[in-house]
């Protein structure tokens, strides 16, 4: 091996390293990002309950809420509800069902409520009738509603490509994930920033609790190692193929 090669080799070898370095700095900088919000939620969810049932009784904005338990009081529209498509649980295909909670009097806010998975053999029908245990003349006909539970977080271009489904005679919008700015897009409804995920689904509904908030630091750590890894690996490899080299060469001088 040449020495003009042996010097592409390192300067190649030195890069990839410093590619790989940066990389997985970054990674433990999402995984401190990440922590650091699981110990906020943990916080937040030992807070007094916020009690939500007119304008004004939480902030428009949701810094501080995400994790942030709430009881909201108001009335439910069924006719709004939102599907997030292909939500499988215990190996069972199935969607979850995102209602609209219409807090308050005559200036009422809406507010999207989690309320839990259904099965859809297609992932994107489920029976909506079977997550409630009134008919929609009851329960979305004005009588008070409440719902318990966490909020979460919304983000956009979560929601993916928006899909118009028939379910039961009634069209509904089936989205990917939370994205309330794409539900405004789409919908007649203008919901608050806020997204309450309820706890226990309501005894004879055949509704299952939605996913659970994410509690842990997620991969990032384990992936900012493998990072690491790799620049090792980059340079020891390069000082070993030119070691190996270099012995070759210098047999083959011997024997001659």
């Amino acid at each position: 091996m040449t020495s003009t090669r042996k010097i592409v080799l390192w300067v190649v070898a030195i890069g990839l390293s410093a590619l790989f370095v940066r990389l997985g700095f970054w990674q433990l900088d999402r995984h401190g990002e990440r922590s650091a919000g699981v110990r906020e939620r943990a916080v937040r969810a030992e807070a007094p309950v916020l009690e939500w049932s007119g304008p004004g009784d939480v902030p428009s904005d949701t810094a501080g809420l995400i994790g942030r338990r709430a009881r909201l009081s108001g009335r439910w529209d069924r006719a709004g509800e939102v599907v997030i498509r292909s939500r499988t649980l215990d190996g069972r295909a199935g969607a979850e069902v995102l209602t609209p909670l219409l807090v308050g009097g005559d200036s009422a806010q809406t507010v999207m409520v989690l309320r839990g998975w259904l099965p859809a053999p297609d992932g994107l029908r489920p029976d909506l009738a079977a997550g409630w245990t009134a008919p929609p003349a009851t329960t979305g006909g004005g009588d008070p509603a409440r719902a318990e539970g966490v909020f979460v977080s919304s983000r956009d271009g979560r929601g993916g490509q928006p899909l118009q489904v028939e379910i039961a005679g009634a069209g509904h919008l089936a989205i990917a994930g939370l994205d309330l700015a794409l539900i405004r897009d789409q919908t007649d409804l203008d919901p608050s920033p806020h997204v309450l995920r309820a706890d226990d689904p309501p005894a004879g509904a055949s509704l299952r609790p939605a996913r659970e908030i994410e509690t842990d630091s997620g991969p990032h750590l384990s992936y900012a190692i493998q990072w690491f890894s790799f620049a090792v690996i980059a340079l020891a490899g390069t000082a070993i193929l030119i070691r190996k080299d270099g012995n070759r060469t210098s047999a083959a001088r011997i024997g001659r």
